[in-house]
Formats: C-alpha cells, sequence, structure tokens
C-alpha cells in the first residue's frame, strides 16, 4: 500500500515539472512563430513586451540564409578616399563579373561583406571601422588621407516576367547614392 501511495506522489511530482515544460515549450514556440511571422500591428504588439529579454538570451531567428529577399536592383559600391592635396582615390570593392575565377574565390566573403552588408542602414555601425581600413589600406605619410565616401551605383533590374535580360545584357549602374562620409579624426590612422 505504501508503495502505490510512493508512487503516487512521484507521478503527481513528474505530473508537474512536465506540464511546466510542456507549457514553456508551448510558450516558446508561440512566441518563434510571432517572431519569424511576417511585419504587422499583431506581431509588434505580441513581440514587444518581450523583445529585450529574447534579444538578451539569443532567442532571435530569421530565414534569410533560406529566403533572403530578392534584390529588384543590380548595383556596386566605391570609396571614394580624399587626401590633404585634394587629390582623390577611387577604390572600387570587388565586383564578381569582373574577376577572374580565382579572384572570386578569393574575394567572396569580402564581396559579401562589402556589398551584401555595408551599404545598408542596418550595417551602419561599421561605415567608421571601413572607412578607417580603407584609410589605412591606401595611407601615405607625405599626403595623409582626410575624408571617404561610400558611393552606391545602382540600377533596376528588369522584371523578368515582361522582359528576360541576360546578366551580361543589364543596364549599367546609373544611379548613384552617398552612403555615408567619414572625416578622419587625429589618430584614426595610426
Amino acid at each position: 500500500m505504501q508503495e502505490m501511495e510512493i508512487n503516487h506522489k512521484l507521478s503527481n511530482k513528474t505530473s508537474g515539472r512536465e506540464l511546466f515544460i510542456s507549457l514553456f515549450i508551448c510558450t516558446y514556440l508561440f512566441y518563434l512563430i510571432a517572431w519569424l511571422s511576417p511585419e504587422n500591428e499583431t506581431r509588434k504588439r505580441i513581440i514587444e513586451p518581450i523583445n529585450t529579454a529574447w534579444l538578451f538570451f539569443g532567442l532571435d531567428q530569421n530565414w534569410r540564409l533560406f529566403s533572403p529577399e530578392i534584390k529588384d536592383i543590380n548595383f556596386h559600391t566605391l570609396a571614394i578616399l580624399t587626401f590633404e592635396d585634394g587629390s582623390k582615390k577611387i577604390w572600387e570593392l570587388p565586383r564578381m563579373k569582373r574577376l577572374d575565377f580565382w579572384q572570386r574565390f578569393k574575394d567572396e566573403k569580402f564581396r559579401k561583406w562589402s556589398i551584401d552588408s555595408l551599404p545598408w542602414p542596418d550595417y551602419k555601425e561599421f561605415h567608421p571601422d571601413f572607412a578607417i581600413y580603407v584609410g589605412k589600406k591606401f595611407f601615405n605619410p607625405t599626403n595623409k588621407p582626410v575624408s571617404l565616401s561610400l558611393q552606391l551605383f545602382w540600377t533596376d533590374i528588369p522584371d523578368p516576367e515582361k522582359h528576360f535580360t541576360k546578366v551580361e545584357n543589364l543596364p549599367e549602374h546609373t544611379r548613384m547614392n552617398n552612403v555615408f562620409f567619414y572625416r578622419f579624426k587625429e589618430g584614426d590612422l595610426q
């Protein structure tokens, strides 16, 4: 009889623990599905109360790796470095269609960062470090760099459903936007 009572008490404790774990998992899945759902007012109201804790514990996720937002523009970036004497150096970041196979292999990670990340607002915290990197790369003690601007050149990609265009026949990048401007400070280039 005592054995049955002990087993009954153990099963009640186990049930409570299992219930707590099940509730935790269901809550996590609910918020995960809400987090991954498209932006709208309902999602915002659900996520807002837990946003700070969710980010603090690193629970945020996205599916960009598997389904990135498809770009509707063809673009490239240029860094324009201005020196003390007013001269300028234009440095074009890697463009895959202008590189041979070995260069594409070697520069792909840098291209991924400098083209797919650097010019966009989500990555603006990298702008000063990028400017300092370029300033040091082309540093000349007799004619020091004074500023850097990053330019984004682009053109719209024609709608493939209306008219298919091969990559080599896409129009040149004729539109331009200044992504950021950085004036070097004392000590940046040391």
